[in-house]
C-alpha cells in the first residue's frame, strides 16, 4: 500500500481567534472601518471598535485577510538589543565559511528555518529567518515571522560576533561558535579562546557597580551627560548578618529587597540610590545620556544591562535614540528620534569597546581587594 502524502497543515482562525486578535491595541478603528468599507460595506466612522470586531470576525476571510489582520498586529519598530562575544585565534575566511555552511545546513535539514550566508569585506552574515512561537499569546499572535542576523567580522586577533540578545539567535550564536572552532581544529589543531563581557567571577557588589561607572564615562567619542534609570540587585551573602535591634527601617526594609528600580535627573547623586549601595546593591541594568563629541553632534541615550543580574551574565545593550542639536536654539531637542542602521552600528562599536574596557577595570579593581 503506498504511502498517504499530505501537504503542511494549514490553520483556519475560529470567529473568536479573529475577534480577540482584532481587539488588540495595535489594531486601529481606523483600519477596520477602512476594510469593511473595502468589502462595500458602510459603516460610519463614529462605529465603536467592538461594533466594528464583531461585524469583522461574523464575515468569510481569506487567506490574505488572516495576512492583513497578521501585519496589523506585527512590531515593525520592535529593536532587539545587542550582544557579542569573540573568538581569539588564527581564524581563515574559508574556516568561517565552511562553518557557516554546516550550521545551514543543521538549521534547514531539522526545521523550517530560511538560513542566507552573505559576505562583505571582513564581515561575514548569517541570517536566520524563522517562526517564532509564544503559547502565552492568542491564537493569531502565537506564530510571529521573524528574522535574526549574526555578524562575524574578522580581526587581527581573532572573529568578533554580534548577535541580538533574542532566544533563537544564541542558540544559532553556541551553534556556529562550535562549528568555527570544531572547523580551526580540524584544520591546525588549534584552540581558539572565547570571550564575553560576564561580572560572574566578580562577587563584590561594588566592582560589579565600577563596571557600569566605567563604562558610561568612558564610551569613546562620547562626552557623558546624565544617568536617568538605574536597577539594582542585591549580592545574596551565603551568610547574612542578622539585623540588630537598633538597626533603621531603611536598612531593615533594604534586607528583604533584592531588586529595585530608580529613575530621575541624576539618579546616581541620590540619597536613595546611595542607601542602597551601602546596602550591598549593585547596579545590572542602567539608561544614561552622551553627548557625541563631533560638530553639532547628538545627544545619544544609550542602555546596557546584565540578562541575568545574580550571575551578572549575558551582557547586552542598546541606543534607544537620539536628540539632535539645534542650531538655532543651541539646546539639544526634547523629542527623541530613533537611530538610523548606520548610526546604530556605529555607536553599537563604541558600546562594545567601552564594555570591554570597563570589564577590564573592573577585574583590576576586583584583584586588588582580593
Amino acid at each position: 500500500m503506498s504511502k498517504l502524502k499530505t501537504g503542511p497543515s494549514i490553520y483556519i482562525p475560529t470567529d473568536k481567534n479573529i475577534f480577540d486578535a482584532l481587539q488588540h491595541k495595535k489594531v486601529t478603528h481606523s483600519e477596520l472601518v477602512s476594510f469593511l468599507r473595502g468589502r462595500g460595506i458602510l459603516v460610519s466612522s463614529s462605529t465603536s471598535k467592538d461594533a466594528l470586531v464583531e461585524k469583522i470576525s461574523s464575515l468569510t476571510l481569506s487567506h490574505s485577510d488572516f495576512n492583513w489582520i497578521g501585519k496589523l498586529l506585527e512590531n515593525p519598530n520592535r529593536k532587539d538589543k545587542t550582544t557579542h562575544s569573540k573568538l581569539k585565534g588564527e581564524i581563515e575566511d574559508a574556516q568561517i565559511q565552511a562553518a557557516c555552511s554546516a550550521v545551514k545546513a543543521n538549521l534547514t535539514a531539522i526545521g523550517d528555518d530560511s538560513v542566507k550566508v552573505t559576505k562583505n569585506g571582513d564581515t561575514t552574515t548569517l541570517t536566520v529567518s524563522y517562526v517564532d512561537h509564544d503559547f502565552t499569546k492568542t491564537e493569531m499572535r502565537q506564530r510571529t515571522l521573524k528574522t535574526c542576523e549574526i555578524k562575524l567580522e574578522k580581526g587581527k586577533d581573532g572573529v568578533v560576533m554580534k548577535l541580538p540578545s533574542t532566544k533563537k539567535a544564541k542558540e544559532v550564536s553556541e551553534t556556529l561558535k562550535k562549528a568555527v572552532q570544531a572547523q580551526v581544529v580540524k584544520d591546525t589543531g588549534n584552540e581558539l579562546e572565547e570571550f564575553s563581557i560576564s561580572l560572574q567571577s566578580i562577587t563584590d557588589a561594588a566592582c560589579r557597580s565600577e563596571f557600569f561607572d566605567s563604562l558610561i564615562r568612558g564610551v569613546p567619542d562620547f562626552e557623558f551627560d546624565n544617568v536617568s534609570s538605574v536597577d539594582v540587585y542585591h549580592l545574596e551573602q551565603e551568610e547574612k548578618d542578622e539585623l540588630d535591634e537598633d538597626d533603621t527601617v531603611e536598612a531593615r526594609l533594604a534586607s528583604y529587597i533584592n531588586k529595585a528600580a530608580l529613575a530621575g535627573e541624576g539618579v546616581l547623586d541620590s540619597t536613595e540610590f546611595k542607601q542602597l549601595h551601602r546596602r550591598g546593591f549593585y547596579i545590572y541594568k542602567i539608561i544614561w545620556t552622551a553627548i557625541d563629541k563631533t560638530h553639532e553632534g547628538p545627544k545619544v541615550e544609550f542602555e546596557a544591562r546584565f540578562g541575568q543580574p545574580d550571575l551578572c551574565t549575558e551582557f547586552m545593550y542598546t541606543v534607544r535614540g537620539l536628540y539632535p542639536y539645534n542650531s538655532r536654539t543651541l539646546e539639544y531637542n526634547v523629542t527623541r528620534k530613533a537611530a538610523t542602521p548606520y548610526e546604530n552600528e556605529k555607536y553599537n562599536v563604541n558600546l562594545r569597546d567601552a564594555s570591554e574596557k570597563a570589564l577590564a577595570r573592573a577585574i583590576e579593581a576586583y584583584d586588588k581587594k582580593v
